[in-house]
Formats: C-alpha cells, sequence, structure tokens
C-alpha cells in the first residue's frame, strides 16, 4: 500500500503547486503550458509572481464580479474593483510593493531589495563556482498571459447519449461541439449577457450546455491564455567588469542582472536576478509568472561548483560546534535564493545544476532501526522474558551478538574517522570515547544478567511486562462496551504462552539501553547513578518504550531486592504538558496493569505463569497533574461522579465535558469505554460508567467489562487526596505541579518522608527541550528540594531524559539536575548512522516531505485561505480509493499562537468553505465542492474531555464509504498550536499545514513530525514573507531541511540567576525545612527556630549544589555564594520575627490558599499574585505563573 501512498503523495503536492504557482489550476487545453484562466493570473496564482514596479493601490485590476446561475464564479475577494483614477494625474498616485528608482537605473542592491516587497518585481540567488571562467551560460524561463480570443476558447464537453446529441439551433452560430474531441468551441464572440438573454428567453432548456456557455462566455470575457517563454543567455566575463545586465529578455520587459563578485582565492560568488521592468498597476499581461533561472555544467562543463562553508576553521569553537561539523559535514549548501528559494543537484565531482525554485520540496528521510544480520529472537520481548523456555546463557549470548555488533561498528568508524581532515580529529575521538563508554555499560548489563539472579528475574520480569502491555494495548484500537461477549471470550482465553510475538519486539537502541542502566539501577554507589542518561533519538523512534521498560524493571527489582521497604513511589515520571501527560498515561497504565497481574497471579496458590516474591503491596499509577484537570479531593471527585451518573442522553455531552476529569476514558487493559455515549439514533444511552465512590468516600476507578481481569478495581488513581494516602508505585505529573511542595504537607508521601520505605529510585524527564526559559529555571530551583527529597536515606535517584531536539545538553542536565549527562545514543561520525538508527533510502522507506511557499502579493489570512482551500478541494477530488484518501483526508494547521488560530476558525467557516466550491467549479465539478464542517481544535484552551474525544475521533473515524453513507464524517481540519507538537501520534494524520515558521526548530522539528509517523507524510510550510525570519528560511529551504537538527538553538536554564531567587528561593527552604526536617504540619510554622540543625544543612546543601552546577560549566560564573547566604538567612530572620510578632495562630498557609487567614490568624506563605496587606511571603503554586499582571491605566488629555 506505501507505494499507492507515496505515488498519492506526489500527485497532492503536484496538484498544490499548480494551484498555487501554475500552471494548471484550471482545465487546459489543449496542454498546462498554453492554459487559459479565467481570472487575472496576478489573483489566480499566490507564489512566483514578478509584478510591475511602481504598482499603484488603485489601479483598475479589469476584475468585474459575475454569477452562473445565481452562483458568483469571480475570484475570491482578494482584490477589490476600485475606482479607475487619472493616471496622468500624480497627485492622486498611492505606492505599495515596488518604489524605488526608475527600473532602467539600477543596481543590484536595489534589484535584490525588489525581490523583498510585499509584490515581488525580481527574483533570484547567489551560488559559488570557480574564477577561471570566461562566459556563463544561464537557462531562463518564464511564462506571460495574454488577453483569451475566440480561437482559445474551448472547454470539454460530454453531455448525455453524446453520439445523437445536436446543438439546439439558437446556438449553433456561437459555438460548435467536436465530437471526436470531447469539446465545446467558441466561433463568435459570446458575452453573459447573451447567456443570460438565451436562458431568460427559454430558447435552451438544457442546463448543461448553458453552464457550459457560461464557462465560455467567462473565458471569453475574463480569460487570459498563457504564453511561455524558454531560452538561453550567454554572459562573457571580463576582468575589468563585475556587473551585468541584459535587458529586453526574449522581447519582454524583463532583464537578467548578474553580479560576479571574488569571494576568496580561486572561487568567485555569482549573483543572478531576474527583473520586471515594467511599471504601474498590474493588468495580467505586465506581470511575469513561473520564473526560473539554471546553471548547469552540462552548458557549462568549465565551472565547478563550491559548496557554501565556514572557510576558516575556527579553534574557539566549542566540543559541541565541532560535534556538530563532523556530523553534519556531507550536507553540503550550493545557493542561498532572493526572493525565492534555491535548489540543485550536485555530485560528488561538484558537477550538476544549481537552479531557483518557488515551491520548494525536500523528503528527510525516516531512520531505520533495524541492524541486519542479528539474531531476530534477541529482540523479541516474549524470548526474554520468563515464559519462554530458552536456556538463561543462550538468552544472555543472543543479546551478546547485539553488543557485540555495536562493538565492531565502533572499530569501523574509528577507523574511518582517523581518514578524515585534521579539523575533524578531536571530535572523532570524543565521540568513539562515548560510544566506547555506552559499549562497556551494555557489557556490565550483560554480567549483572549472569552473575545475579535477581537482577535476571527483575530483566525478566519487565520483557513479559512489555510483551504483556504490547498485547493488550491492541484491545485499545476498538471501541468496546460492557456485555461485550465477544471480547469478553477473547480475554478469559488469553494464554500469554501462546500469544505470537512476531509484532511485539523491541528496537535494538531500546534493548540496548535497557542493558546499559542495569547498573545504575541495581548499584546505588554506582558513579553511572549519578549520570542523566539522556535518550536522543528522532521522533517517532520508540523513545517511550524504552523508558517504560527500565521503569518496569526497576520496579520489579526493587520487590524482589528490597520487599520490606519496597512500598510507596518508586518511580516519577514527569512531563510538561497535560496532553502529553494525559496520552502517555494510557500507555503506562497499560504497562501498570501487567505489572500488577503479574504480582497478583505470583500471590496465587496455583500461580498460571512463574511467580516471585512480589509482595501484598499492589503496584499502582497516579495521575497527579492538577485540580483543573483533576479532582484535588475526594468530595470533589464525589461531587462530578453524582453529576455524571445523572447525565441523559440530551445532555451526556455537555455533562461529560463539565464533569469528567478522571481523565481515564477506557480500561487500558481491554478497551472497554468507561464512560456512556449516545447510541447511534441519539436517544438512548451505551456503557457504564466506571467511576465510583468505594464506601462512599473514596475514588476509584474499575473496568465495566465482566471476565477483565480489573473488574473490581483498576490500579489507576486520579485524585490528589487518595495519592497521598496511598502513593502510587509510578507517580506520573507534570513538572509545575512541584510547585506545591512548600504548600501540602502530603506531598511527603510521595518521597516516604513519613515511613520506613525506599524513597524514589528512578526520575524520568520526557521531551527535556521543554524544560526551558522561565518554566526551566524554575523547575531547575525547584530540583533542588526534590533532589535533597529523593536522597534524604543516602540513596541517590537515577535520573532518565529523552528528548529528539536539544542542545546544550550538558549545560541544561548541569543547571536542572546539578549532574553530568550522557547522551545515547552515543553519536558516530555521521549524522546519518549511529548503529541503532540509520537514515533510510527513501525509494525503500519514504521519508517525509516538507514543501514550501512564500506567497507574492497575498496578505497572511488570503495565503491561508488559498492554501486550505487548494488542499482540501484537491484531495477531494483525487480518484483514489477511500482507504488511500483516508490518509490524505484530515488536514492538521499548526499556529504560532492562538491569536492567529482563532483568527483561521473564522476563515474556515466562511472564507474557506466559499473557496473550496470556486476551486471545484474551475474544474466543472460544482457537485464535487468538498462538505466542509467547523474545524476542531486541539489547544490549551479547550477542556480535557473536549481534547480526548478529539484524539479519539481523530484515531478511529475514518473516511470510508460506509462512514460517508451512513453521515460519520471524519475530522476535516484540525486547527492546533503547540499542544500538537508533543506526544500526538496518531497514523491518519499524513497532511499538515504550518503558517509560519515556528519561533524554534526543536518546535518545527517535533510539530511536523506528528505526521507521517506510519505513512508517507507531507507538511507544507507557508511562510509570512513580512517576517524577515520567515523569509531567511524560505530562501535557505533545502540547506535547513536536510540538516535541521543541526540548527536546534540553545535554550537556558538559570535556576540560581536573582530573579528566580527572589521567586522561589524561600520555596525551597520552605519545602525543605517541611519534609525533610520534621515541621511538616501546616501549624509546624510556629516552631521554627532560626538555630535549629535543619537551618545550617539547608543552606550548605544549597550553596553546594550552585558550587557544582558552576564549576561544571564551560563559561566563567559569577560566584553568588555569599549573597544567596544573606538572602537565606534574611528569610530565616524573617520567619522568627513573624513568629514572635504573631499570635499564636501561625501557619504555613495551606489552609489560606483560597481565602486569607482571619484577623487572629497569620501565614508564612501566600499565593503569588495574591494583594493582601498582609506580610506573608508570596509563592508559587505554578511553575507557569512566573508573571504577574501588570494594570495600566489610560489618561487622555483634552
Amino acid at each position: 500500500m506505501n507505494d499507492i501512498l507515496f505515488e498519492t503523495r506526489k500527485e497532492l503536492v503536484s496538484k498544490i503547486q499548480k494551484e498555487l504557482l501554475g500552471p494548471g489550476s484550471e482545465y487546459s487545453i489543449p496542454n498546462e503550458d498554453n492554459e487559459l484562466i479565467t481570472d487575472l493570473p496576478e489573483v489566480r496564482y499566490s507564489v512566483g509572481i514578478l509584478f510591475p514596479q511602481k504598482n499603484l493601490i488603485n489601479a483598475d485590476n479589469n476584475e468585474v464580479p459575475t454569477k452562473i446561475n445565481g452562483h458568483d464564479t469571480d475570484h475570491y475577494n482578494e482584490t477589490n474593483q476600485e475606482e479607475k483614477i487619472d493616471e496622468d494625474n500624480d497627485s492622486q498616485k498611492q505606492y505599495r510593493g515596488n518604489v524605488g528608482e526608475e527600473p532602467n537605473i539600477g543596481t543590484l542592491d536595489e534589484d535584490i531589495g525588489l525581490s523583498m516587497q510585499n509584490m515581488p518585481s525580481s527574483m533570484g540567488y547567489t551560488f559559488f563556482i570557480n574564477s577561471n571562467i570566461d562566459e556563463l551560460i544561464f537557462d531562463i524561463s518564464f511564462a506571460t498571459y495574454r488577453k483569451a480570443t475566440v480561437e482559445d476558447c474551448k472547454l470539454p464537453f460530454n453531455p448525455d447519449n453524446a453520439e445523437q446529441y445536436v446543438l439546439p439551433i439558437k446556438v449553433v452560430h456561437l459555438v460548435e461541439s467536436s465530437k471526436e474531441l470531447g469539446l465545446l468551441v467558441l466561433k463568435n464572440p459570446l458575452k453573459r449577457k447573451d447567456v443570460y438573454q438565451i436562458l431568460e428567453n427559454e430558447e435552451v432548456n438544457d442546463v448543461y450546455l448553458i453552464d457550459s456557455l457560461y464557462r465560455l462566455s467567462n473565458q471569453f470575457e475574463k480569460g487570459f491564455v498563457r504564453e511561455p517563454h524558454n531560452f538561453t543567455i550567454k554572459l562573457a566575463f571580463t576582468d575589468e567588469k563585475s556587473f551585468y545586465e541584459e535587458p529586453n529578455l526574449n522581447d519582454q520587459n524583463i532583464k537578467l542582472v548578474v553580479l560576479r563578485k571574488r569571494a576568496e582565492e580561486g572561487i568567485n560568488a555569482i549573483t543572478a536576478m531576474l527583473v520586471n521592468t515594467n511599471s504601474g498597476g498590474y493588468n495580467g499581461t505586465n506581470s511575469f509568472f513561473q520564473p526560473m533561472i539554471v546553471v548547469d555544467t552540462e552548458k557549462n562543463p568549465n565551472i565547478i561548483f563550491h559548496a557554501y562553508s565556514k572557510r576558516y576553521y575556527s579553534q574557539k569553537q566549542d566540543s559541541e560546534e565541532k560535534s556538530l561539523d563532523l556530523l553534519y559535514r556531507d550536507k553540503k549548501v550550493y545557493a542561498t535564493g532572493h526572493g525565492v528559494s534555491a535548489d540543485w543537484k550536485i555530485t560528488e565531482s561538484d558537477n550538476g545544476k544549481v537552479w531557483t525554485e518557488f515551491v520548494p520540496v525536500y523528503e528527510v528521510p525516516q531512520m531505520d532501526f533495524n541492524i541486519s544480520g542479528l539474531d531476530t529472537n534477541v529482540l523479541s520481548m516474549k524470548y526474554l522474558s520468563d515464559i519462554d523456555s530458552t536456556e538463561k546463557l543462550d538468552k544472555l549470548n543472543s543479546m551478546k551478538k547485539l553488543v557485540d555488533a555495536y562493538a565492531a561498528w565502533i572499530v569501523q568508524i574509528g577507523q574511518k574517522g582517523k581518514t578524515l581532515d585534521e579539523r575533524y580529529q578531536e571530535a572523532v575521538k570524543k565521540h568513539i570515547h562515548d560510544c566506547e563508554e555506552s559499549l562497556q555499560r551494555m557489557y556490565v548489563g550483560l554480567e549483572l544478567l549472569k552473575d545475579d539472579v535477581k537482577v535476571f528475574n527483575a530483566f525478566q520480569l519487565a520483557n513479559r511486562s512489555m510483551f504483556m502491555q504490547r498485547i493488550h494495548a491492541n484491545f485499545q484500537k476498538e471501541d468496546h462496551y460492557p456485555d461485550d461477549q465477544h471480547l469478553q471470550e477473547r480475554m478469559s482465553q488469553l494464554n500469554y504462552y501462546l500469544e505470537d510475538d512476531s509484532t511485539h519486539r523491541w528496537r535494538p537502541f531500546q534493548l540496548a539501553f535497557l542493558l546499559m542502566s542495569l547498573k545504575s539501577i541495581t548499584n546505588e554507589t554506582s558513579d553511572e547513578r549519578d549520570l542523566v542518561d539522556l535518550i536522543w533519538f528522532p521522533t517517532g523512534g520508540g523513545k517511550t518504550e524504552a523508558y517504560l521498560g527500565l521503569t518496569a524493571f526497576t520496579i520489579f527489582y526493587r520487590r524482589l531486592a528490597h520487599l520490606e521497604t519496597s512500598k510507596g513511589t518508586t518511580v516519577i515520571m514527569r512531563y510538561t504538558l497535560r496532553l502529553l501527560a494525559a496520552q502517555q498515561f494510557l500507555r503506562a497504565g497499560t504497562l501498570i496493569c501487567a505489572c500488577e497481574s503479574i504480582r497478583k497471579d505470583s500471590m496465587k496458590r496455583k500461580s498460571k505463569y512463574p511467580s516471585y516474591q512480589l509482595g501484598t503491596e499492589k503496584i499502582t499509577i497516579g495521575l497527579w497533574i492538577g485540580g483543573t484537570h483533576t479532582p484535588n479531593k475526594n468530595d470533589k471527585a464525589k461531587e462530578l461522579v453524582n453529576k455524571l451518573h445523572k447525565a441523559t442522553s440530551s445532555d451526556i455531552r455537555e455533562v461529560k465535558d463539565i464533569n469528567n476529569r478522571f481523565q481515564i476514558l477506557k480500561c487500558p487493559w481491554c478497551g472497554t469505554k468507561l464512560v456512556k455515549d449516545q447510541d447511534s439514533s441519539g436517544k438512548s444511552l451505551v456503557g457504564q460508567w466506571g467511576y465510583s465512590m468505594r464506601d462512599k468516600n473514596h475514588f476509584q476507578i474499575n473496568c465495566t467489562q465482566e471476565n477483565c481481569e480489573f473488574e473490581s478495581v483498576l490500579p489507576i488513581q486520579v485524585v490528589d487526596e487518595e495519592l497521598y494516602i496511598n502513593p502510587p508505585t509510578l507517580l506520573f505529573g507534570t513538572v509545575d505541579k512541584f510547585a506545591m511542595l512548600p504548600w501540602k504537607n502530603d506531598i511527603g508521601s510521595f518521597f516516604a518522608t513519613s515511613d520506613e520505605n525506599r524513597t524514589p529510585e528512578l526520575i524520568i524527564q520526557d521531551e527535556l527541550h521543554l524544560i526551558s526559559g522561565p518554566l526551566g529555571t524554575m523547575v531547575g530551583l525547584y530540583e533542588t528540594a526534590i533532589d535533597a527529597l529523593c536522597s534524604a536515606k543516602g540513596i541517590k535517584p537515577k535520573i532518565i531524559a529523552s528528548t529528539a531536539t536539544i542542545r546544550r545538553a550538558k549545560d541544561q542536565c548541569s543547571n536542572l539536575f546539578n549532574r553530568d549527562v550522557r547522551q545515547f545514543p552515543a553519536p558516530g561520525i555521521d549524522s546519518t548512522d549511529s548503529f541503532f538508527a540509520r537514515e533510510a533510502n527513501i525509494q525503500d522507506k519514504p521519508g517525509r516531505l516538507y514543501v514550501g511557499f512564500m506567497p507574492s502579493g497575498k496578505t497572511k489570512a488570503m495565503m491561508e485561505v488559498r492554501s486550505i482551500a487548494a488542499i482540501l478541494q484537491r484531495v477531494h477530488m483525487m480518484e483514489i480509493p477511500y482507504h488511500i484518501k483516508d490518509k490524505f483526508w484530515t488536514l492538521a494547521v499548526y499556529f504560532n499562537s492562538l491569536r492567529d488560530l482563532s483568527k483561521c476558525m473564522t476563515l474556515v467557516d466562511d472564507d474557506v468553505k466559499d473557496f473550496l466550491r470556486r476551486t471545484a467549479q474551475r474544474f466543472g465539478k460544482r457537485n464535487l465542492t468538498r462538505p466542509l464542517g467547523s474545524a476542531h481544535e486541539l489547544t490549551s484552551r479547550i477542556s480535557t474531555s473536549q481534547l480526548n474525544e478529539t484524539l479519539e475521533k481523530l484515531e478511529q473515524l475514518v473516511y470510508s464509504e460506509e462512514n460517508q453513507r451512513d453521515k460519520k464524517y471524519p475530522i476535516n481540519v484540525l486547527l492546533a498550536t503547540n499542544m500538537l507538537s508533543v506526544g500526538v501520534d496518531v497514523a491518519r494524520l499524513n497532511v499538515m499545514l504550518l503558517v509560519g515558521q515556528p519561533k524554534l526548530t526543536s518546535e518545527y522539528i517535533q510539530a511536523s513530525s506528528r505526521i507521517g509517523r506510519t505513512y508517507p507524510g507531507v507538511a507544507f510550510v507557508l511562510y509570512d514573507g513580512a517576517k524577515s525570519r520567515d523569509r531567511s528560511h524560505y530562501e535557505q529551504f533545502n540547506g535547513y531541511h536536510q540538516s535541521f537538527y543541526k540548527f536546534v538553538e540553545p535554550t537556558g536554564v538559570t535556576p540560581f540567576a536573582k530573579p528566580a531567587r527572589d521567586r522561589a528561593l524561600h520555596a525551597v527552604m520552605v519545602t525543605l525545612m517541611r519534609h525533610k526536617f520534621g515541621l511538616s504540619q501546616d501549624k509546624d510554622a510556629a516552631l521554627f527556630q532560626k538555630d535549629a540543625d535543619g537551618v545550617k544543612e539547608i543552606q550548605q546543601f544549597i550553596t553546594q549544589r550552585m558550587s557544582e552546577i558552576r564549576d561544571r560549566v564551560d563559561i566563567e560564573l559569577q560566584d553568588e555564594n555569599n549573597e544567596v547566604i544573606q538572602e537565606m538567612k534574611d528569610f530565616w530572620d524573617e520567619w522568627e520575627d513573624r513568629i514572635s510578632r504573631g499570635s499564636n495562630n501561625f501557619f504555613y498557609g495551606d489552609r489560606f490558599i483560597v481565602t486569607d487567614p482571619p484577623t487572629d490568624s497569620k501565614r508564612l506563605l501566600k499565593v503569588y499574585g495574591n494583594e493582601s496587606s498582609d506580610n506573608a511571603k508570596e509563592t508559587l503554586t505554578s511553575m507557569r505563573n512566573v508573571d504577574k499582571n501588570v494594570i495600566a491605566g489610560l489618561i487622555i488629555w483634552e
């Protein structure tokens, strides 16, 4: 099927190019090169236009709106009929776009400047060649348009009973029908009023013929015919001249200007521009379309193309810059555009061609995760688990072959690295060293599996649980409701010994990562325990499975090795966005159900599978993301449950939207829905609620399907109060929730502050690149307290992070976690090969296609309308099977801000629908106008219930003949902001429009990687020519996309900067005092004494952390320890002073978060932004609320 999808994608891109750039936006007879269009070409096309210079705002555009059968067929209203002005009256002339010198007296600066206007008059590019050439041959092409004549007007004509069809006598003098060619041809001038007269007089009652006559009159009155121009220009170079100009190319008012400039010894920079020398308002005949400049070595055999590069290698580059230079040394840039993009096809001998391209296309290859020659069993989760009877030694030998293959690859790239240029050698040595370090850690992991029974058993159990998780994830792909007999039968007959493992396998890097991490989890004193292991892998590569596997291992090893103290929270998994947390929570929930199922089976007298001493404490997962999205208290949960249970078929949607804050909508184990839905009639409800109150006071979630293993209760909790009472084995939360540490005594239960259990063993930070800026700074400061609490019993937690896009990872991990970092997989010497991931051949495995365009003379809103409508309608008109069309049916539109998205929401409801109709009419297919409902939204402003509903609809409601017949329509347009860029994995999403270049390259990569994860995908990028950054990305499209991971911007985290300390240093101090030194209850704030032992320990811990971070970074930072010590002393003094001056009722402030304290009570902390008059210290309750609102007043003097 991929071959058909690949061809469909190719066809779609071609059709969008025809729609926006041309030619081919209308039925073309005899061919597209000589098309006839029924609009001004400047109006019809959106990109690749060279307008006349000195363009008048009020220039008459010769556009007269017309109607066909009561329907508008005029172009979209991006140009308005303006009053005609007297062009001889200079005082009335208003200019826009291109205002400069007289067009015949120019410099190259001016000509390049004309390419940067809203209505550009020039385009061109710059490239490097050898300097010893005497002449240069350019291939030039462009098109002009002329007014249509009678002879040009013809269109396809296929009436019913075509063989017997005879034209009515009233029209034979106007048109003739060519049955052989299937055409209706105009014989004499025909205007709309003539057709209208025929219709009014009821002289012809053939609707199809009347419609065709209207279209022919349109061609005659409004039509423009394309005239292509293709020719060659030869320029002779002399030493005396650097500037060359060829006017009146092909007898047209367009010129070629060329600047030759010496770049360095033996190399010249060539800048070539095409410039429209017409002036005045555009009228369809004085603009140039689809211009192109080509230079190739076939016609210029003496030239050699030279790549852009850092000509002088700087010794001052840091190690990361040197690393990137090594990895991307083969990704070369040969040209950059001016008002247009540039593309090239250059061989290793620097021959080929370089050309300008208005719709640049670049295919970013996918990664191939397969390793040839590897025993397939080694990647099987079932084979590596305890339900496979293969001998332990055989399993270890299988895994050793994977590690040995990695060792051989390291030797191979080491030898290749030695042959590279001297400037790369430092980076080569570092990369080889990092690879060898990873290799040794893998071998140590194999030794642990061989020598330590508990490690091997935990490893086997982790594999079994991951195998089970994969099996049960398949149940979630379909909707199930209670009393599903088929599902019940499948569940009751499920036998993991007999289940097929062909699709339930590790990717090599996942297994390697698990092996590499074993020592750091099992040996608490290991140096590796202090490292942050960063999984740095492309999006869609399987990072989640890698750390879920390690999570399962950690949970089982803790139970096997430390059963008596194994209760409580073992793993903390942190995310930055609630969508990411909610989506990954279901996957993690399925894994935890598998772990709990294994534990329960081991408890049975007669276990079905191998059993172990895993304790009586349930293995559970808890979601901790904030009161807006989940209930904080059981009382609130009870209120929400009661409202849900009272819902009826008429209000079920609204009730769920407001009251379902329980996140889990289906059983992670069997896929049965835990909510009620309307049935197909809309009059009744199906399903049962899976939310209830145990003993009327304790919230719980249970499966609603009989025979499900978790019918009584699921090992999942989402209510904060319950999480504090029974800390989950896996705590799943958002980073900013940890801002509640100084406020809530109960949070200490996650860190085992009040019992003998072990502290958390493993912290996983997903999407590390998002922990940056103000949020990252706050997270880094609060991490001081989290690290102290996790290490309070003498055992530091292991930290794992993951990302696909990051720079300066060393500095970021140091500032956040006060630890060194190791990247996995360690880079080799080529960006295309890290052993565990190789760049795939795009012929065998199509990559993700990026297509760019920047408007010429069109507003941003106009281009949004045109682009969205073009993509939607062209997909709709493609004659392909339903299941193929489904893969391109839903268009995801990505915006950089909610404001832009909101504007587009209105456009989709009105203007886009109008443009869809016009596009269909151009091809004579009004009945094929794509029906379009309202756009769906994926943003922070929609409720969690709506969010989950949209995601479910995206995944499950497909474009099919059956669904169309039943009026079940899949999502047409999905409007999204950066919420889309992490965690969304929907196979149906394969087409995206990015409106504007995202602010960060990491955001661009993450957002566009949401499409084409399973099938060939295409990302259209609409650049805003008014923004210099967008223009730069467009003009360097090819160079950017071939190595865009290289261009990821570094992000800053400064946890101990003065503004950050002012905001939250006291919160860290209060957190440690409450949770580590015994003053935990709200009222215990009154017991504080500044000479207590904990005070000095806290000061020492914080200042030591600051010193260690400062010593680790490459740049020299000012030592601010003394200032920080003074700030801490000032806060201690303030705390004690307030106790001495206050009443007996002095509290931290938990109870006064919502309402201010009464006059007889005082508090240490108040919510940040609280404007009450008491002297309590303003303290964050969320790490995102780092700025205050400023109220401004406006005084108007009259």
